[in-house]
């Protein structure tokens, strides 16, 4: 009973972004479709490892860090040195991730995927390695909290709202058919 409210919860939310938004990308519907059920469309059953947050720091004797010429500030300076810093994981191997968030991960942040299946983050913005550095851990962690939330579903006071606008739009709808029917009951011609 739980996965079926969970999945009941997931079609309300991408309604009410619907709703509120006035569309979803595709993307943001295969979020809200993976959360809710697997790829054999059965029900999926929410384990303990789904439902983890990442809390921890990461780890950087996983991750690996090159520094590499690039531009951003620094004038002349960024044709001598190697301040540009790039941040390499394979996903897959991460263990310190749990499953939930890896899965979200590849779903959000697919353009930083290379092919061997290693996460991608750069930073070049600052003039030292250091700063730079700093910047990439601060993305990484940023892409990984992103991809640890699990989205809310509307609250009660917006569920009523969601049903009071669409009685009032069925309303508004019938009210326009009636008025069309009367409208073309005019036009026909009278036998005299």
């Amino acid at each position: 009973m739980a996965t079926c409210s969970k999945t009941i919860q997931c079609l309300l939310t991408a309604r009410y972004h619907v709703m509120r938004y006035g569309w979803m990308s595709s993307r943001q519907w295969r979020i809200f479709s993976t959360e809710s059920k697997d790829s054999s469309d059965n029900i999926k059953t929410i384990t303990s490892n789904d439902t983890e947050e990442f809390k921890g720091s990461i780890p950087q004797d996983k991750l690996s860090i090159r520094y590499i010429r690039g531009g951003g500030p620094g004038g002349q300076n960024v044709n001598k040195l190697n301040t540009k810093v790039e941040i390499r994981f394979n996903l897959q191997m991460a263990e310190w991730l749990p499953t939930r968030v890896k899965n979200r991960i590849e779903i959000l942040f697919k353009p930083r995927i290379n092919k061997t299946g290693e996460l991608i983050v750069t930073s070049h913005k600052y003039r030292t390695q250091t700063q730079n550095l700093q910047d990439a851990l601060n993305k990484l962690e940023t892409f990984i909290k992103e991809a640890s939330e699990i989205p809310r579903g509307p609250s009660e006071l917006t569920r009523e709202r969601i049903k009071l606008l669409k009685r009032k739009s069925e309303r508004r709808r019938l009210v326009e058919k009636k008025y069309q029917s009367v409208k073309k009951s005019h036009r026909e011609t009278h036998d005299l």
